[in-house]
This record gives C-alpha cells, structure tokens and sequence, in this order.
C-alpha cells in the first residue's frame, strides 16, 4: 500500500479519515479500504492505495465491464442497445461543443472497449485516436474498430502528438493517481480552444447519500478520487484548464450506479451471471423513472464537466 502525502485536487495536506469500505465488484473478504477527506476542497480520496502495478488483480476476465453484454446472458442485445444510447449520448455531448470535420481530431482518454470512438467514426471523418493500459477492449475484434488509432499507453506517451480538438474522459479522472500531471500533458497536446470533455461519479448526489459506504461510485480501490463539482473545478484551475460548464448528470443512466450499489450492499458475487438479475434491474429502473426526472437539477450519481485551457 501507498500513502497519499496531498489532496489530489487543491495539493493541501490537511485531511482526515472519512470512510471505510471493502472491495467493489471483486471476491468480497474481511480486508477494507480506507477514504481521506481533504479539510481544504472536501475531496475524498483513497488513502492508502494499492500501488498502480498491483491493480490488475481488479481486473480480471470476471470483471463486468469487461464482460459486458456477454454477462446477461440472453439479454445481452438489451444491453448491447444500451450501451449505444450511451454512446449517442456522448456524441452529443462532443457535437454541442465542437463542429467536427475531416480536419478534426478527438482523443479518448481511458478508452476500454471503444465503443465511443467506433460510434463516433459513423458520423465524421474527423481523425480519431483512443488510449489505454490495456488492449483488453478491443484486441479480440480489432475488425470493429477499424481507421481508429489505438494506443496502449497513458497520457505522457502522447507527447508531440499534434493538437488535438476534443479530449474525452468518460469515468477515466476517477482512476488517474496522477490527475493534475496529466491533465498538465494533455496541454501539449492542446490549443486555446481544445475541448475536454470529462464525465466521472458526482459525490455530491442522491445515490451516494443513499447508500453510504456501498455506493458504487467509490469502486474501491479502483477510484482514487471521488469528486464534487466544487473540488474537480479546483483540479481543472490546478491543472491549466477553466470550466466552461458543468452538468449534474453524464450519459450513463444514473439507475445504473443504483443497480450496482444495491448489489454492493446484497454483496453479490460479481462473477456469475447477470442473466437472473435482468428482470429485477428493468424493473427497478422503471419503479425509479419518476426520481430520475429531476436529474439535470439535482446530480443522481454523475456529472460531466467541459472546459478549455486557461
């Protein structure tokens, strides 16, 4: 384990203990996690943290995004349709803000199984590049994402890039142990009117209030920073970038991080089958619709923050 000597966000060195909470979505034991909460920003933080070298151990082949549609058995064109509506999502998101053409560039931080970028080719000729630690996402059908630069990779490998236009990271920030020295990179690799477009777990919102140490947006220990919009704007200022506007909801359905921490809580073995639970989720997300109306008033459980280099 590893201590973190400074908040991830303001740099101040005054924090205490805030929470505890085991492994998420991993075999469940008696070992827990422990969260700071900077005194300054409010950022909460994981403190200690499984060394970056170690984590693979909490990404493995049973890990559910990895398994996505495949997890929910003959449900899975259901969640297959899902995940386009996210990336439809997402595009819009991108094209409120930047006119894309065959001259632009947009670059996907954290781009997993991608998806995203796949959609996106669909619709522009713009060049498209995605980055990861890992080919997991995509090595097995490299034919479905073909004219996509994809990198295995982090940030600082992207140095002497040219400038890119749009930079996405959708629930990538969360991960990153280093958040302020690559979000400085990615200025080498931006002009005055780049777009990053970050989408990550709202701490300030209704499910993490409702579920306590088994909301779903720690993700322990996966998560090293759980950020409010108040602190992820001092992150962005600390980093070179202003905020252009900030969202109280993102592109994933914020019932999705309410299916998770319920099943955080029944403790679930994340293993098996999501095929008997299918029936159960549709539900649910039915019985909380009327909740979730209010979210661009009131954060569910996500935000999504745009900004632009200072």
């Amino acid at each position: 384990m590893e201590y973190v000597s400074n908040c991830l966000a303001c740099n101040s060195s005054n924090f205490t203990s805030y929470i505890e909470t085991g492994a998420m979505m991993h075999t469940y034991s008696k070992e827990s996690y422990n969260f700071d909460r900077c005194t300054d920003c409010g950022l909460v933080f994981l403190n200690p943290r499984i060394p970056e070298k170690e984590l693979g151990a909490f990404y493995t082949a049973s890990y559910l995004p990895y398994r996505e549609s495949e997890a929910w058995g003959k449900y899975g064109s259901f969640v297959q349709k899902d995940q386009q509506k996210t990336d439809k999502a997402r595009i819009g998101v991108v094209k409120k803000y930047v006119n894309l053409n065959s001259a632009s560039s947009v670059l996907d931080i954290g781009c997993g199984k991608p998806t995203f970028l796949r959609a996106l080719r669909k619709e522009t000729d713009a060049t498209l590049m995605g980055i990861d630690f890992s080919n997991e996402g995509w090595k097995h059908s490299p034919e479905d994402f073909m004219n996509i630069d994809l990198r295995i990779g982090e940030v600082g490998d992207l140095t002497g890039e040219l400038p890119m236009d749009v930079i996405t990271m959708w629930h990538y920030l969360e991960h990153d142990y280093q958040p302020q020295k690559h979000l400085k990179e990615l200025l080498t690799i931006s002009h005055p009117e780049t777009r990053l477009i970050v989408e990550v777990p709202n701490f300030a919102s209704y499910t993490r209030r409702k579920f306590g140490k088994y909301w779903a947006g720690y993700h322990t220990p996966r998560h090293t920073g759980l950020y409010s919009p108040e602190n992820i704007e001092v992150l962005l200022k600390n980093s070179g970038w202003q905020v252009e506007s900030l969202l109280t909801y993102g592109s994933l359905a914020p019932y999705t991080l309410h299916w998770m921490s319920e099943m955080e809580k029944k403790q679930i073995d994340w293993t098996e089958s999501m095929e008997p639970r299918f029936i159960g989720f549709v539900a649910g997300m039915v019985l909380h619709s009327p909740i979730y109306l209010f979210e661009k008033m009131v954060s569910m459980g996500f935000m999504t923050v745009i900004a632009k280099p200072l």
